[in-house]
């Protein structure tokens, strides 16, 4: 059975006590990664895990509220399931989140089950949706050649030139260039998180292509299985190394 990574993030230490006892003794697809009781902690524990599921407190007083930690964490690849004593929330946290749970302390472990069943299809969905990459494609408008598809499996990496982003991919064997007008966060954005890392400002690179990286102090170089290098910028160093490690392990 697959593990579900899950973060609980609520200010009352009883909460998250009941909350990870029902998991622990009901839902053993569940596996609890990471626990915070403020939204700066939570900021903080989420930039070294991947959560694919965040048990989320909204009322954290004097220190915040779910919709404030929401709002820190644009994109989030993570479901999340409302955890509250606030039923009147709801209608905010539907319209801005569009959670996949939402739960009204004192709730029954069948609640409980209600919402995980929802999550668990959820993921189910978008590991369908990410699980053949190299079948999938993005679509790139370009002015001369009209509506091109590149698929994502064939992208060794991408690298931002100002405005524009040089996609890099293989064509009958050999590495091809495109100049896509779009910015290099755009291109990220229509890449799948899991295989593929932001390793510097300036590039995006394909997990599956690597074949080693070598630390250069605290920064490092990206050796591709193309002969082409990228740089692992000081700041994207440790979570390029968690991601790739996550990365390797699904794939063994």
């Amino acid at each position: 059975m697959k593990k579900i990574n899950t973060f609980i993030i609520d200010d009352e230490i009883s909460a998250i006590i009941t909350l990870r006892g029902m998991l622990e003794s009901y839902f053993p697809q569940i596996h609890i990664m990471e626990e915070a009781r403020s939204v700066s902690e939570a900021l903080h524990k989420l930039q070294w895990s991947q959560p694919e599921l965040v048990f989320l407190d909204i009322e954290m007083p004097p220190f915040g509220n779910g919709f404030e930690f929401l709002e820190k964490t644009p994109n989030p690849s993570f479901g999340v399931i409302f955890v509250t004593a606030y039923p009147n929330h709801a209608v905010k946290a539907i319209n801005q989140v569009q959670p996949w749970g939402y739960l009204v302390k004192p709730y029954s472990v069948g609640d409980l089950a209600k919402a995980i069943q929802n999550a668990t299809e959820k993921i189910e969905e978008l590991q369908t949706a990410t699980a053949s990459p190299d079948v999938q494609g993005i679509l790139i408008s370009d002015a001369r050649k009209g509506n091109v598809v590149i698929k994502v499996g064939d992208i060794v990496y991408c690298q931002a030139d100002g405005a524009t982003t040089d996609i890099f991919y293989l064509k009958d064997g050999k590495t091809t260039r495109f100049t896509a007008s779009k910015t290099l966060k755009d291109i990220e954005e229509l890449l799948p998180t899991e295989s593929f890392s932001r390793s510097h400002h300036s590039f995006v690179v394909n997990l599956s292509f690597i074949e080693r990286y070598v630390q250069t102090g605290r920064n490092g170089i990206i050796h591709l299985r193309t002969g082409a290098e990228a740089p692992i910028s000081v700041g994207k160093m440790e979570s390029f190394e968690v991601l790739f490690a996550k990365f390797l392990k699904v794939k063994a």
